[in-house]
């Protein structure tokens, strides 16, 4: 008799399918007691779902606290497809985007040198303030949620992330460099406390960019307890060979936030790179009212202006910088890569150019020196060429046509992002440039 040989799958292979039924598209009602009987996901999709690509690779998953209410916070997140995931004060978990697909949510980010961290990521929104605990039916959501998403994609503890750890800032005039402290996001998930109620039994220990010399520190508070220093056990020896390690470090209290300019609370430790948005608007004491695209005098700002942070779409992405306004020079924006072919230029007169090819004649290493105020630059992105009739976007761009990173800049000088592109309707002539 014919012996029939029956592939058996191994324990991993397993948990990988379980975790992946119950992370697909649900039905109504989805109630999962596989694993937690109050664990509850639903579907309320992103239109913006169906045309977001899938990444490539997903190395991490990035925690988020929405700093506002639930119902506006959801339907902003619904709106820009900014998180894979948003769970509610009540440990429900809503799908934005499909898990496979890129969410727009972590914006100008940076990870052991990999930037745009939406691109290897999923992210997780959670209803809440970065200096407030969370709820004990999000504890359990997040926590299954986060065993469930660790053990499909094989993502190791240290690689579950704050917005904050990943955020990092361009120059500007209150820091002169490229800083790590962009954004205080998520930072109650760097706690140990907390991470240990989530089920992570690990963090990381340092900031892998801050070490190499990419980014500099602009809040050293925020820093420090991203970065917590933890004692290990020590070996000494004795009959047992070991004594009781040390207590655990006194948890960190987080002070509440203030919204009011003092001596040491400037407008960018409140409003972070939204501090001359046009969206923030400042409140003197004696009742004047101005936006922040309207204040020149920053060092003039009387102590007692209160701030205003109005809900728009996060637009520190890793895109346009703009001479003038990011930094003063082109050197200072892109460092040893200004005049490289990777650094796009898009002068006010409508003129484009590459560094490299800037720099191979006179005129052009002129406007490298000095370059006029209100030019936008790309750095790290390929100049695609134009789109033809045989020349569609995706044979330019490839799989990252559709990115929400990759830019198209119409014949008419409208740019516009991955996210907005209809395909069948992209004018010809128009240039598209994309990320590395």
């Amino acid at each position: 008799m014919e012996r029939r040989c029956v592939h058996r799958p191994d324990r991993r292979t397993l948990i990988k399918i379980a975790a992946g039924i119950l992370l697909a598209p649900a039905t109504a009602g989805e109630l999962f007691a596989a694993s937690s009987p109050a664990f509850l996901i639903r579907n309320k999709y992103s239109q913006l779902n169906r045309t977001r690509p899938q990444r490539q690779s997903t190395k991490f998953i990035i925690l988020h606290t929405t700093e506002g209410a639930e119902a506006g916070a959801l339907n902003k997140i619904r709106r820009y497809g900014e998180a894979n995931y948003f769970v509610t004060k009540a440990g429900v978990v809503y799908r934005i985007i499909d898990k496979r697909r890129i969410a727009k949510h972590t914006g100008r980010s940076m990870w052991d040198g990999l930037t745009t961290i939406d691109n290897y990521s999923i992210g997780i929104e959670v209803v809440g303030y970065h200096n407030k605990d969370i709820r004990d039916s999000q504890y359990d959501a997040i926590r299954e949620l986060l065993r469930q998403l660790k053990s499909l994609y094989d993502i190791p503890d240290d690689h579950v992330l704050t917005h904050s750890m990943v955020a990092y800032g361009r120059p500007n005039r209150f820091h002169r460099y490229n800083h790590r402290g962009r954004k205080r996001c998520g930072m109650i998930f760097a706690q140990p406390e907390v991470r240990a109620r989530l089920g992570l039994e690990s963090q990381p220990d340092h900031d892998p960019d801050v070490k190499a010399g990419r980014l500099r520190v602009a809040d050293k508070k925020l820093f420090s307890f991203l970065f917590p220093e933890i004692p290990k056990p020590v070996l000494v020896a004795s009959r047992e060979n070991t004594v009781p390690p040390p207590p655990p470090p006194p948890k960190i209290e987080i002070p509440d936030a203030s919204f009011v300019i003092g001596s040491s609370n400037t407008a960018w430790e409140i409003a972070r790179e939204r501090y001359d948005h046009a969206s923030t608007l400042y409140t003197f004491p004696n009742g004047t009212k101005m936006s922040g695209d309207q204040i020149s005098d920053w060092a003039r700002i009387p102590a007692g202006t209160r701030i205003t942070l109005n809900e728009v779409e996060d637009e520190d992405f890793e895109g346009f910088l703009e001479i003038g306004k990011d930094g003063d020079t082109a050197e200072e924006l892109a460092g040893e890569y200004y005049a490289s072919s990777t650094t796009i230029y898009f002068f006010p007169d409508g003129y484009i150019r590459t560094g490299a090819e800037l720099k191979e004649t006179s005129a052009g290493r002129g406007l490298l020196k000095k370059t006029p105020k209100k030019t936008m630059m790309l750095i790290g992105y390929i100049y695609g060429g134009r789109v033809k009739a045989s020349r569609p976007a995706v044979n330019i761009a490839g799989r990252k046509w559709n990115y929400p990173s990759t830019y198209y800049r119409y014949p008419d000088g409208t740019i516009l992002s991955g996210d907005d592109i209809n395909p069948k309707k992209i004018p010809h002539n128009t240039f598209v440039f994309f990320q590395q």
